[in-house]
């Protein structure tokens, strides 16, 4: 699998936030609490950006209806909507990424 390159380790740290748009992915990368994060950029109930989410006892929640996902499996907390897709982040050498289907 080829390996695509999101950020340099050095500038993660607690509360960051990027977006990044490849082909028809739309990623936001996190770290929270000393972990990393990659997973779809936007809400799955309206669309909404996650870019300026709140994270609060494991959850991202939605800035426009305040709904919750959790950031270790990306299931919505309520039930009511999709979960949020995820990707495994993959370390290599100094660099954090994902894999790409071949």
């Amino acid at each position: 699998m080829p390996f695509l390159a999101l950020e340099k380790l050095i500038n993660l740290h607690d509360g960051y936030r990027r977006r990044i748009k490849r082909d028809a992915l739309d990623l936001l990368l996190l770290q929270e609490l000393g972990e990393i994060y990659v997973i779809q950029s936007r809400c799955p109930h309206r669309e909404h950006s996650l870019e300026q989410a709140e994270v609060e006892d494991g959850l991202i929640i939605c800035p426009l209806h305040q709904f919750g996902f959790r950031l270790d499996t990306g299931a919505h907390v309520g039930g009511l909507c999709d979960g949020l897709q995820m990707w495994p982040a993959v370390f290599d050498g100094s660099h954090v990424g994902i894999d790409l289907p071949s």
